[in-house]
């Protein structure tokens, strides 16, 4: 009966645009605030909030996968700027430490993942390829395969379903993150690539300290070694004979 006498379908009110808005949010008094309990910021998710670390609300990103442990005992201090997910699910909690280190964990109620070794392991490219150099010493996983007959006279018509092998002759895609590493450096005193500036052999002052220690460590020849016994030159205090006055008996005659 209220649609038929005032329908109000068509009158967009004040209060939606304040709520799609989010225009009565009120920032917080200072950022890093734990926002567990508070709703996911709609703004956010649109790329259009502008409130930054004050926002009251949650800001979810979608690249975290793995819960943050300094948040599960009330710890963490970075808020939403934690690259770690700030809500308990059980399917992504952190890997249990005693249990990856030891491969036994005491506690019968660890909230932690326990994953076995083997499982962490990955297929090698390279062997799954046809060959792969490291052997038997490889750290990756190397798993004996039948290699589908069809499949290497052009076509197969399980496809992905196969029970057999589809080798790849393609070559292995080699992780960008590992290159990086392997990258030479680049020396900061000369510009050349192979050696850091600490060890760069154009340097004067590397030149200066290797020539130091040379001279510096040479050995004392018999006769300049002073004994602290008696005083006397050419020999040390443990061969000396004489008793522990003698210095001061040398000194004495000396006055």
């Amino acid at each position: 009966m209220m649609k038929l006498l005032a329908p109000v379908d068509n009158i967009r009110f004040d209060i939606e645009d304040a709520l799609e808005k989010q225009s009565y949010a009120v920032l917080l008094p200072f950022s890093g605030m734990d926002k567990s309990a508070f709703p996911v910021c709609e703004l956010f998710a649109n790329s259009t909030c502008d409130r930054g670390s004050l926002c009251p609300f949650r800001h979810v990103k979608g690249d975290k996968s793995v819960v943050c442990k300094h948040w599960l005992r009330g710890l963490c201090k970075k808020g939403d700027e934690c690259e770690f997910l700030h809500e308990y699910d059980m399917s992504k909690m952190p890997e249990c430490f005693f249990y990856s280190r030891y491969n036994q964990c005491g506690n019968k109620e660890c909230e932690f993942l326990h994953l076995d070794k083997q499982s962490k392991i990955k297929d090698c490219p390279w062997y799954d390829r046809g060959f792969c150099r490291h052997g038997p010493n490889c750290k990756n996983r190397h798993v004996k395969k039948v290699i589908c007959q069809n499949f290497l006279f052009g076509f197969c018509p399980e496809g992905p379903k196969c029970k057999f092998k589809h080798p790849k002759f393609e070559l292995p895609v080699v992780d960008q993150a590992t290159m990086q590493k392997k990258q030479l450096y680049i020396c900061d005193f000369c510009g050349e690539k192979g050696h850091k500036a600490s060890s760069c052999f154009k340097s004067k002052a590397l030149q200066m300290n290797q020539e130091l220690p040379a001279e510096r460590f040479q050995p004392m020849q018999p006769h300049e070694v002073t004994c602290f016994k008696c005083g006397e030159k050419g020999h040390y205090a443990n061969r000396c004979n004489k008793s522990a006055f003698a210095f001061l008996r040398s000194t004495e005659n000396k006055t």
